[in-house]
């Protein structure tokens, strides 16, 4: 194992806050990403030298984010790269197929584009945290990602469609640590409010939340819990937690343990079989532990000669086949430890004047890049066989697909299109008259059947849209004028008195209002039903005026009470109840309302804002 520390201004001597390796390309060289607080991303390749250290070289210069980039992760196919900053945007970055570096914005410097050998843009951006992005880890096919951000959130998102799946939202600070679990089944975030929690990715529910650890038995007496994380005052800004690449492991920094009257700042290791404790933690004496990342390659498990020349399997703590590699940064140092034992195998430490960032693994295992605050980064390069033997066959992994809720989305979306309460085409008004007149609702009954000639010449054809109206209740004025009702197939409805009617429409909930607020009893059939009673009745002083059809006026409650005293001193606290449990009627007159059986569209889903570019 050699130690450089390039002697590079990475971002203009500004701190460096991460930096990864791409995997999946071809293997001619590795390129290396970093991001700083200058607010560009660099990418770079690093290549072995002849004294086995590594060699690095300018690629390009990525300029789109308005401040500081807090995190860079590559897509683990190779094709894209993720950047998350303080603007609260999360960037993808594609590699441009033309070998001539694209045009420099107008905002990045000159310089600094004539030094481009590469062109990449952005194909897309993922808005929807309103704080800075901290964290970000892909699946293992690229097609989704979770973020983690200062707004106490965490986001999973759909690559492929652009939108989030669902929002973690129950965090009581900052998220600054994410991963999500190679098979795809957990989704993993670390928060300053001192508290890991592990999310199914099918229920987007939250399947495990660790926080404390008791010291001692109960039969030893007294029990005392102490806090596993660190809060607020650790001086790092992240704490990056990792999965190790089968998935069998959680590995949690920033942790922290209790023993009598000292703290001891460790790293937890948490079993796939059961993540609410830990069973093992790394300890790291001197500084709080900040980020852990595993190496992509698996190992053949490290063996002794005996004295008769035998073969011998060294000790295997956690009982795999096969050996992964990991290394945990803390505030100054870099341990480096595999699954086969608890104790570390290497350890780097003051190479950095400044606390370190981030950790990055090259695809091959050949080496580990650290960034640091102080402006700088490091690089550990192994030579061949200096970490084990790769295994031939690396481990088969079943990989779940999170639920990206398409189905569900699909008929909530139909269920929408078929109860939104826009104009229907004639047909579909006969077929819902014919369907209800066999008396399941008297006033969803009545909804074609007094639909006049006008608005039915005015009812397009063509499928309706959703569209968001302005609903206000309507007076007593409004239903008053009479117009000259449609012949129906249905039952007459009759009233004996005005008061009678009036009581019916304001009194009696319907079964319909009752199950589904947005369809009650005002519907284009109440004016008829009011105009039969406010015809007989002396009690609407308006009632005799005539109009071509059902056009109630839309005026707020109080007129009902300045302009009817007499139906308002009676029916105030029916009004009142009416006001708070049901909908006002259609304000657009050639509107017809669906009918009572037909779900609601309140809850139809929200998509995020995303850019496409």
């Amino acid at each position: 194992m050699k130690v450089v520390t390039c002697e590079i201004a990475w971002h203009n001597k500004e701190p460096v806050y991460s930096l990864d390796f791409q995997h999946g390309t071809d293997g001619r060289f590795h390129r290396l990403a970093t991001a700083g607080v200058d607010t560009t991303v660099r990418l770079w390749r690093v290549e072995m030298g002849a004294d086995g250290k590594a060699v690095v070289d300018f690629l390009s210069n990525l300029a789109r984010h308005t401040k500081a980039v807090n995190v860079v992760r590559f897509c683990p196919n190779g094709e894209l790269l993720a950047s998350g900053g303080d603007d609260a945007a999360v960037l993808l970055w594609k590699l441009n197929d033309c070998k001539e570096p694209e045009q420099a914005p107008v905002f990045q410097e000159d310089e600094d584009a004539l030094l481009n050998k590469e062109s990449w843009s952005v194909v897309k951006t993922l808005r929807g945290h309103i704080e800075d992005v901290y964290d970000i880890c892909w699946t293992r096919d690229g097609n989704f990602m979770v973020s983690g951000s200062v707004d106490n959130t965490a986001i999973m998102w759909d690559i492929n469609r652009g939108q989030k799946l669902c929002i973690l939202n129950d965090h009581k600070s900052y998220v600054q640590g994410v991963t999500w679990d190679p098979l795809g089944q957990y989704v993993a975030t670390l928060s300053c409010d001192r508290v890991m929690r592990v999310y199914s990715t099918h229920t987007k529910k939250k399947a495990f939340c660790v926080s404390k650890m008791s010291s001692g038995s109960a039969g030893e007496g007294e029990v005392k819990h102490y806090r596993m994380f660190h809060d607020d005052s650790m001086r790092s800004f992240f704490r990056r937690l990792s999965f190790t690449p089968d998935g069998s492991f959680l590995l949690a920094p920033a942790g922290c343990m209790e023993t009598g009257e000292n703290i001891i700042n460790t790293t937890f290791v948490f079993s796939r079989k059961g993540l609410k404790r830990p069973i093992a933690h790394l300890p790291s004496p001197a500084k709080a532990t900040l980020a852990v990342r595993c190496c992509p390659v698996y190992f053949e498990l490290r063996t002794k000669k005996g004295e008769d020349g035998s073969v011998q399997t060294l000790p295997n703590v956690f009982q795999l086949p096969y050996r992964m590699v990991f290394a945990v940064a803390s505030e100054d140092s870099v341990f480096l430890y595999d699954t086969q034992q608890t104790l570390p195998f290497g350890l780097v430490s003051n190479i950095h004047y400044h606390t370190l960032s981030d950790l990055a693994w090259s695809r091959d295992g050949s080496f580990l890049a650290v960034s640091s605050t102080d402006g700088y980064c490091s690089f550990l390069s192994f030579s061949p066989g200096e970490l084990g033997t790769p295994l031939k066959e690396p481990p088969t992994l079943e990989v779940i697909t999170p639920n990206s809720g398409l189905a569900k989305k699909g008929k909530k979306t139909s269920a929408a299109r078929t109860s939104s309460p826009v104009p229907q085409p004639p047909s579909s008004a006969k077929t819902s008259a014919t369907q209800t007149s066999h008396g399941k609702d008297a006033s969803s009954m009545l909804v074609s059947s007094v639909t006049s000639p006008d608005e039915k010449k005015s009812t397009p054809n063509t499928k309706p849209k959703l569209q968001s109206r302005r609903i206000t209740l309507n007076t007593l004025e409004g239903w008053g004028k009479s117009s000259t009702p449609k012949p129906t197939t249905s039952p007459p409805q009759t009233s004996t008195s005005g008061s009678t009617s009036m009581s019916s429409i304001l009194l009696t909930p319907t079964a319909s209002s009752a199950t589904q607020p947005r369809i009650a009893s005002l519907t284009p059939s109440t004016p008829k039903i009011l105009n039969s009673a406010n015809t007989s009745g002396p009690s609407t002083p308006k009632s005799t005026t005539t109009s071509k059809g059902p056009t109630p006026r839309r005026v707020s409650l109080t007129s009902v009470a300045s302009r009817l005293p007499a139906v308002s001193s009676v029916f105030t606290s029916s009004a009142e109840k009416a006001k708070h449990e049901r909908p006002s009627p259609p304000s657009d007159p050639v509107c017809q309302p669906p009918e009572s059986k037909r779900p609601k569209t309140s809850d139809s889903p929200a998509t995020s804002s995303v850019t496409q570019q």
